[in-house]
């Protein structure tokens, strides 16, 4: 992506497969509309026509609880789920809605009494994988599932697991073709899906193809489980030897400055007890949540409530909670599976042989059941709660995200940039003009692959930099910019942020020359010098916002 200019180039790891929908729609209406018309009606449109597979899948699901009246179960549920369903809203252009939808038929696969259906579980699951490595935990439990039933010699569960490992292993090289060029394939990428990826989905595949072969129908339960753990061992040794740079995070190659003063700070890598606002703003949701993602484990423990999908829903359901307690990354997920408990939680404090018990979930006896129910999603919040109370205190904010927090909703970009300007900001402010229609290039965006601009444009700002022209040469950045302040000098600001209230406050040095902008603009523009070292221009007219591509 040229915009980003580091000055080292930027590859972005966009997994680009989740853009097809989104370019066929395009494809199809611009010979009518126009592809800047139809790009924008497929941006409305898509999320929707995703939203329908994934409410059928969704249906499906709950159906397969035991519910006797879907209609009037699936609109109670979606009430609780509500949240994240969300991420379907109209405009909304990120991989999250193809990943739940593709969760969502994973799980009523697994629970499809249909011998295909394990075949095109496989494939979904390579596809979901190649999309992105954040949903590996849920795939994890999925394949756990297809291995626990074959080691315990289920019914059709050798044909179940010998096609999902051959789907998964042609899948995940089929994609691999689709993804990268084939001189990249030698090439490790520890983010995006790649050679390791691809390597780790063929050996899971092959080893669940291979393994009924293998063992026929001699030995047990012991004996199948030791084969497949020791085709487990023995991939994860090849993966560990031929990929040792991944076995860390993908943010294992940051430098440690970018985590502790970006990174980690943003909320979603944060645990949900880290949450700023999570006794105000989310507890009582939060409380809801964790009530009826535990609720299906509980129902589990009873005998004559328990099902095999009610099984699988439970052991989702933890995962989900599981993650969702330790990154915010994964909380949207939750209401997934707690607003089905939750359905077993209403079901149990309605009267007993009331109507509405019969058509949520009728074998559920809420006499016993309705405060054991509740009971461990209340301790878990009461666990919540303490660990809160304990929480210590944030570290000081950094110069780089002070200087970054305006609503640059009222942002009138500059227009007649300058054709050679690199912008110097800070990440967030960097994607707004990066995503100008003729603006100028920056030097970072609020993402990983650019953390090496993060530094640079916060180092810039740090009161401990000596020399913050460094900063600009190494970025050959031409001009600055970052949030204005223009009320009354606030000494805090001052005091902690010396150089970079200076610049938001519009007293720079002088070796940054105030560009004109807008006196209620929440931005301010400064410029320095061209590589050459004559001065750089001033963006010539700030009349007229631009319009985004």
């Amino acid at each position: 992506m040229p915009g980003i200019a580091q000055p080292e180039p930027y590859v972005s790891h966009w997994p680009w497969i989740v853009d097809l929908p989104y370019v066929a729609f395009t494809r199809l209406f611009a010979p009518f509309a126009g592809s800047e018309s139809a790009l924008m009606v497929a941006c409305f449109v898509v999320p929707l026509l995703l939203l329908a597979p994934a409410l059928y899948f969704y249906n499906r699901l709950v159906v397969a609880m035991g519910v006797s009246s879907p209609a009037l179960a699936l609109p109670v549920a979606l009430i609780f789920a509500i949240g994240t369903f969300f991420e379907y809203a109209p405009g909304r252009i990120d991989y999250h809605n193809l990943q739940i939808l593709l969760l969502l038929a994973a799980l009523v696969l697994m629970l499809s009494q249909n011998r295909a259906s394990s075949f095109v579980n496989g494939l979904l699951a390579a596809l979901a994988l190649a999309i992105s490595a954040e949903f590996a935990p849920f795939y994890a439990l999925v394949m756990a599932i297809y291995a626990f039933d074959w080691i315990l010699g289920r019914e059709e569960s050798a044909s179940r697991i010998t096609g999902f490992g051959l789907a998964l292993a042609m899948g995940a090289i089929g994609l691999l073709a689709a993804i990268e060029p084939l001189s990249a394939y030698a090439a490790v990428k520890c983010d995006f899906y790649s050679a390791p990826h691809a390597t780790a989905l063929v050996a899971a595949g092959l080893s669940f193809a291979v393994a009924p072969l293998l063992c026929g129908s001699r030995g047990g339960w012991a004996m199948r489980a030791v084969v497949l753990l020791g085709f487990a061992t023995a991939s994860m040794a090849a993966l560990a030897m031929l990929f040792p740079q991944c076995l860390a995070s993908p943010y294992a190659s940051l430098d440690a400055y970018v985590r502790d003063n970006m990174v980690n700070r943003i909320l979603q890598e944060m645990s949900i007890f880290r949450h700023p606002h999570f006794l105000s703003a989310i507890f009582p949701g939060t409380l809801l949540i964790f009530v009826g993602a535990i609720a299906p484990v509980v129902i589990c423990f009873d005998p004559h409530s328990r099902s095999r999908p009610r099984l699988i829903l439970a052991l989702f359901s933890v995962l989900a909670l599981v993650l969702g307690i330790a990154y915010l990354r994964y909380f949207r997920y939750v209401a997934l599976f707690s607003s089905i408990g939750l359905l077993f939680v209403a079901a149990s404090f309605l009267p007993s042989g009331s109507r509405l018990v019969r058509y949520l979930v009728p074998d559920i006896r809420s006499a016993s059941r309705k405060y054991t129910l509740i009971l461990p999603g209340l301790v878990v919040s009461a666990i919540g709660l303490y660990h809160l109370s304990l929480r210590p205190s944030q570290a000081a904010t950094p110069a780089g995200e002070l200087a970054d927090l305006c609503d640059l909703d009222y942002f009138q970009p500059q227009r007649g940039w300058p054709a050679n300007a690199v912008v110097l900001t800070p990440p967030l402010i960097g994607a707004y003009l990066v995503a100008l229609a003729d603006g100028p290039k920056v030097v970072t965006v609020p993402n990983h692959r650019s953390a090496q601009g993060i530094e640079r444009s916060y180092r810039f700002l740090d009161p401990s930099t000596p020399d913050p022209r460094a900063l600009l040469d190494a970025s050959k950045a031409t001009h600055v910019a970052l949030c204005a302040y223009r009320g009354p000098p606030l000494p805090g600001l001052e005091t902690g942020y010396p150089f970079a209230a200076a610049l938001m406050e519009g007293r720079p040095p002088a070796w940054l020359k105030e560009c004109p902008t807008d006196p209620s603009s929440p931005v301010r523009i400064y410029s320095y010098r061209n590589g050459d070292g004559s001065d750089a221009a001033c963006p010539a007219s700030t009349l007229a916002a631009q319009a985004r591509p």
